[in-house]
């Protein structure tokens, strides 16, 4: 029988305090690898006019962290990048899968395609992305057929990776917005995520991450497969457009998303703790005080600009002026009044000048500027603004349909929802707090100067988006509308018409929020 050492008193209160400690350094984190994780990230510089966010300040921390660790520094993308963009109009997403390709140089990335890399009707944008990229694409439930062996060959499940004496299963899911006859579609999420991971778990890996482009409620259901299998650590996801964490728990993995363009970010580390595996999370702001990395702003950021000059020699061209700053940043358009969107929406009532329309609603998700416009507004500008074609048709609706189909529809959802509603003619207020479709507490109508009380049996003219008005983000117009106009003037052309038509008279806009939208509990 082995005896502990026997020592002189002194040196026997030590002994006993260093067993203590024992039990406590086993719990210490050991780190085993480095991750940073972007998502919704449709540009390949920053926003801001340079100060936020950009896939160079993403290089950046992701080179700190590997002269920090001595060890590779991986990039997670939870998907959307190709797609829609105003550069992705000219050159079919190139621009975005060079950028990526020189992060992977420096900082290996693994990417899942978000639902917007399936935007085109025809498979060729996609497949030449595919092709073109040096890293690799994962989805574990998408199946391609786009006639090139190459590009459907190249989309992988799931990868293995090993760092720091750990190996690491990664598995991939994502969703489309409407069916493509070249991309076969499960969409039995959760069950199909336990099947990726029980067959990582027969390839004994240490832990799990899954890297996923879905709505949150999907990835919390996921994260609870936790309960039965412990290894699964992390969800890596995208598609809400603003930061989330959900921490790790004994029964649910810890769920990350960032900003859209990078504005913020995560880096997780994941280690064991107490020979468990395990993880560290920390959201990076990606605001000037990070450099964008140099090399990659000559070789990547400034060529593209050159040729994107080179197809559009008026995209610095000034159309207008504005004396208020107009915040149009994803967290804006999906979540509370902005003024640009407020002005957008006053311009379609204005679509059919025979027919004015008392309201218009525009969907926060049809803005894919994602920045803040003040002074001089450039075509760059309201061309970013819209990443499709969006005409205006009218509706004639009862009151009572307007607040139960239209605004209750907007503020139904969770928030960052592309549903969310800028509107004109019209303010409102609404509470989170309560169920779903009984959330909108007030609804006043302009009349001139005046607000008047929603009237339930009134007639009203509303003017909509094309993709609301054919049924997009669950909006029935048709089931309930008395009347209809279809879509025809397109926004991003009456907008042009106004701003260029004020400036040319040496005026400004100067829209401001101004209480149309208001939500209980939030001050703005």
């Amino acid at each position: 029988m082995t005896r502990a050492p026997r020592f002189p008193a002194p040196r026997r209160l030590a002994y006993a305090l260093l067993l203590a400690a024992l039990p406590v350094r086993a719990q210490e984190f050991r780190p085993a690898a480095t991750f940073v994780q972007i998502n919704d990230v449709y540009r390949i510089d920053p926003v801001e006019n340079g100060a936020v966010g950009g896939l160079g300040r993403v290089l950046t921390v992701a080179e700190r962290a590997r002269r920090a660790t001595g060890a590779t520094v991986r990039i997670l993308h939870a998907g959307d990048f190709i797609a829609p963009s105003l550069e992705s109009r000219y050159f079919e997403g190139q621009q975005m899968i060079d950028a990526l390709n020189f992060l992977h140089a420096r900082a290996p990335v693994i990417a899942v395609p978000g639902n917007h890399e399936f935007d085109e009707r025809r498979p060729g944008m996609l497949a030449n992305a595919i092709k073109a990229s040096r890293f690799p694409w994962l989805a574990g439930n998408v199946r391609l057929n786009t006639g090139d062996a190459e590009a459907d060959r190249r989309l992988g499940t799931d990868t293995v990776i090993e760092s720091g004496g750990m190996r690491i299963g990664i598995f991939t899911l994502t969703f489309l917005d409407s069916p493509r006859e070249y991309a076969a579609w499960d969409t039995t999420y959760v069950a199909l995520a336990e099947r990726q991971i029980q067959a990582l778990e027969a390839r004994r890996v240490d832990a799990i991450v899954g890297l996923t482009h879905l709505d949150l409620g999907y990835d919390r259901q996921i994260a609870a497969l936790r309960a039965t299998h412990p290894k699964l650590l992390w969800i890596a996801g995208g598609h809400e457009h603003f930061l989330i964490h959900h921490p790790l728990t004994d029964s649910t993995a810890a769920i990350t998303k960032g900003d859209s363009n990078a504005r913020r970010i995560w880096q997780v580390v994941v280690g064991r703790r107490g020979g468990q595996p395990a993880l560290r999370a920390d959201s990076i702001p990606l605001d000037a005080s990070v450099a964008v990395d140099p090399a990659y702003a000559r070789d990547v950021q400034q060529k593209w600009a050159a040729r994107m000059r080179e197809k559009v020699p008026f995209f610095d061209q000034v159309i207008g002026r504005s004396t208020t700053r107009m915040d149009a940043s994803e967290e804006a358009v999906r979540n509370q009044e902005s003024a640009w969107g407020s002005w957008l929406a006053d311009q379609m009532r204005t679509a059919f000048p025979t027919i004015p329309a008392d309201v218009a609603v525009l969907n926060g998700g049809a803005i894919r500027i994602d920045d803040a416009l003040q002074g001089e507004i450039r075509w760059e500008h309201l061309a970013r603004t819209f990443g499709f074609p969006t005409r205006v048709g009218l509706v004639w609706l009862r009151g009572r349909d307007l607040r139960e189909t239209v605004l209750e529809r907007g503020v139904s959802g969770g928030r960052g929802e592309g549903r969310f509603l800028q509107v004109s003619g019209l303010r409102f207020a609404f509470d989170r707090s309560r169920p779903a479709n009984q959330r909108v507490t007030s609804v006043e109508i302009q009349r001139g100067a005046a607000w008047e009380p929603l009237d339930d049996n009134r007639v009203y003219v509303v003017a909509v988006p094309d993709y609301l008005f054919s049924g997009g983000d669950g909006y029935l117009f048709h089931n309930r509308a008395l009347l209809s106009v279809p879509p025809g003037p397109d926004v991003r052309l009456m907008a042009f018409d106004a701003l260029s038509a004020a400036y040319a008279n040496g005026q400004a806009i100067g829209p401001a929020a101004e209480g149309r939208i208001v939500e209980a509990g939030v001050q703005r």
